[in-house]
């Protein structure tokens, strides 16, 4: 979703955010790491599409398999987190709280995520001077500018490998509840001029990912969804999953500590179709001239 101002859109990084609920990996989570591996290792063995994938000398090369595993493991405490958010706002809605238009992540859109050590405070996940031990509820809801705004802090201590101390982990995600032009996402800002890396998404893809984290948004699997959500989207079009582009832009560029995504615009690609991505030294991916996601 592009950037807005706090006054047109949904993005607000004033807002302190709420306290932590708690998760946990389990045993599923090293299943999940390995179908989220197999995703991303999916989408680089397109080789053609990744420069010196002809043997060009010098050139950048796609990531190792231990490369793509080490971004699932960083990442999986994220997907737990959001799976629990979407059990806690079906649950919302059967109970008639906060006006959701259908059940769990459907029709959302997802703008940030951070994740950080456990034992840190808030403000190194969410950016903000908060204690993560400051009393309150797990989720806050806001309205702003026609969107309904989502605030969530999870913690999840059984974080796996890339964690060992847990991980806390904010989701930031909005939902148009206004009638507005379909389409409306707005401008996203411009793309690096030197993007390292480039690879091809595919539709196939999406699904896949979806059958491996449990991300059902119907926005990412259902052609027009994200259009009638108020995206820059076709009628035959769905929009990549954010924490699948931050998985991808994971592999390329590790993480070194905290890990903050911002996720500045959509990207629709046709339900049997694909589309090309690039990704510059920073982590940044670009869609053409347009940046989608931001790494902080």
């Amino acid at each position: 979703m592009a950037e807005r101002s706090a006054h047109t859109g949904p993005d607000d990084p004033r807002s302190p955010g709420p306290c932590c609920t708690s998760t946990t990996a389990g045993a599923a989570g090293a299943a999940t790491v390995s179908d989220m591996a197999a995703v991303i290792a999916t989408a680089f063995a397109r080789l053609p599409h990744v420069p010196g994938a002809s043997g060009t000398p010098g050139a950048p090369a796609a990531p190792q398999p231990a490369e793509i595993t080490r971004a699932a493991q960083v990442l999986l405490p994220a997907i737990l987190a959001l799976d629990r958010l979407a059990n806690r706002l079906a649950h919302d809605t059967v109970r008639g709280i906060g006006g959701a238009a259908g059940p769990g992540l459907a029709g959302y859109i997802h703008r940030r995520c951070r994740i950080a050590p456990a034992d840190a405070e808030a403000s190194d996940a969410r950016g903000h001077d908060r204690s993560a031990d400051d009393a309150g509820a797990g989720l806050r809801r806001a309205a702003r500018g026609g969107w309904e705004l989502i605030y969530s802090t999870t913690r999840v201590p059984d974080a796996g490998p890339a964690w060992a101390r847990g991980a806390l982990v904010a989701h930031d995600l909005a939902r148009r509840t206004t009638p507005s032009p379909l389409g409306a996402d707005g401008p996203a800002p411009s793309a690096s001029p030197t993007p390292t890396r480039e690879l091809t998404l595919a539709a196939v893809d999406l699904r896949a990912w979806a059958r491996a984290t449990g991300d059902h948004n119907l926005i990412h699997l259902h052609p027009g969804a994200a259009l009638r959500a108020g995206m820059q989207a076709g009628e035959g079009d769905v929009v990549a999953q954010g924490l699948l582009l931050g998985a991808i832009s994971l592999s390329l560029v590790p993480a070194v500590g905290a890990v903050n995504l911002r996720f500045t615009g959509a990207v629709p690609l046709p339900a049997d179709g694909s589309i090309t991505l690039h990704v510059d030294a920073a982590g940044a991916v670009s869609v053409g001239a347009r940046t989608v996601l931001v790494r902080r």
